[in-house]
């Protein structure tokens, strides 16, 4: 590394340091964000199909196929698009959260869902609208 300093410090420790962490929240988003069913593994997380560029650039090394992913830890990442082809040729994901980019971006930066009631969208109303009473989770 020696001679490099500068280039170490402008290629890893800023983008580590500024825009690298605010990447994986916005992929993280992407991955699991306004998911229209929690009670079902194929609602609970989404694949996103986008161009060339951006899986390039927000999802790297096939993470797009999020999905997949939850279905299937131990597929090496390098056989996730095969294994969506034949979970699609199959039928399996017809009702998935499967979306090109554009729509999920436009999913997740759509105003905040309400309940019939009028109030914000919450973490209790998914509970006490998805998990039996006995199972659920103790909520302040």
């Amino acid at each position: 590394m020696a001679g490099y300093g500068a280039e170490y410090l402008v290629l890893w420790v800023l983008p580590a340091a500024t825009i690298f962490l605010a990447l994986l929240r916005l992929r993280a988003i992407f991955e699991h964000g306004a998911v229209t069913d929690i009670s079902s593994i194929f609602n609970a997380a989404r694949t996103n199909l986008a161009p060339a560029w951006l899986r390039r650039f927000l999802f790297p090394h096939h993470v797009n196929y999020h999905l997949e992913h939850h279905l299937y830890p131990s597929v090496p990442h390098y056989n996730l698009p095969a294994c969506h082809a034949e979970l699609k040729r199959h039928g399996f994901l017809e009702k998935a959260e499967v979306r090109n980019a554009l729509a999920t971006f436009q999913l997740v930066m759509a105003p905040r869902r309400t309940s019939h009631s009028g109030e914000s969208f919450s973490v209790r109303a998914v509970v006490d609208t998805h998990l039996p009473q006995t199972s659920r989770p103790q909520l302040p």
